[in-house]
């Protein structure tokens, strides 16, 4: 009876030890003892090409209001001009950033009044802005131009706190500054094996980054480009975690079994 007994305590610290997630499981870009400062390069955002399908912001300003609603109808407000609260309605949200935006066709073009197709795909932002200019100036004097991305936005899932898509306005944006603005992980984040997916032509490249180490920082995904995936998978702490009720009702199984054993023997 004494070895059964044994046995049960040998099992119940075999499970609370394999119930326990370690620290450098979850202890986000871990440095030697001796490292008091660390400096680590990050490389400079990457310059994002546009693609077919995007959806693209474009904007061509004179200082003649009748002008601007020619050539870009929907950026104005009342009166032709260029007030906030135009742009803010008919971009602000992205069911209107898809009916007022440009999408970029299969044949690489957008269709601009006056101006007709443009084709963008291949070209930076500024590239683009840079080609724009030099096609209103055949129609028009000294234009101001733009083109954004209304589609920067960021597929976060997995073990996030709050998961979704994320949309980017500052011309560039990490994975750290994504998984913060998703209010970070959950406790059952698997922080060692983050899976960034890009598309990249007709399918997806997969990259791996473990956040616990200071390598991220010099990944090729540091910086998230427009619709990438971001997958926190989770970690077996979870799984333990999940059937820790049937350990439990094992366990007690097992007690009741043993304590009555020992009831019986003893009398």
């Amino acid at each position: 009876m004494k070895k059964s007994f044994q046995l049960f305590f040998a099992l119940l610290a075999i499970i609370i030890q394999t119930s326990c997630v370690t620290t450098k499981e979850i202890y986000m870009f871990r440095e030697t003892e001796e490292d008091s400062s660390t400096r680590h390069l990050v490389p400079p955002p990457p310059e994002i090409k546009i693609k077919p399908f995007d959806n693209l912001y474009v904007s061509i300003k004179t200082i003649d209001p009748e002008i601007n609603q020619i050539f870009n109808p929907s950026n104005v407000g009342r009166g032709g001009g260029y007030s906030s609260g135009g742009t803010s309605s008919n971009f602000g949200d992205p069911t209107s950033q898809y009916i007022n935006g440009f999408r970029v066709m299969p044949d690489s073009s957008i269709t601009l009044p006056i101006l007709g197709k443009i084709n963008f795909v291949g070209l930076t932002l500024e590239q683009a802005g840079a080609k724009l200019k030099t096609k209103a100036e055949e129609y028009l004097k000294d234009p101001s131009v733009e083109v954004k991305f209304l589609n920067y936005r960021i597929n976060l899932t997995g073990e996030i706190r709050t998961p979704g898509l994320i949309y980017n306005y500052e011309g560039n944006i990490n994975l750290l500054d994504a998984i913060a603005m998703a209010n970070g992980i959950s406790d059952y984040a698997d922080v060692r094996n983050v899976v960034v997916k890009r598309l990249n032509g007709n399918g997806y490249d997969s990259h791996y980054v473990d956040l616990t180490d200071n390598s991220v920082f010099s990944s090729d995904v540091f910086y998230l480009e427009p619709n990438d995936l971001v997958y926190v998978p989770p970690s077996n702490f979870k799984r333990r975690a999940a059937n820790s009720d049937t350990y439990g009702r094992l366990l007690g199984t097992i007690s009741v079994l043993l304590l009555t054993a020992s009831f019986i023997i003893n009398n």
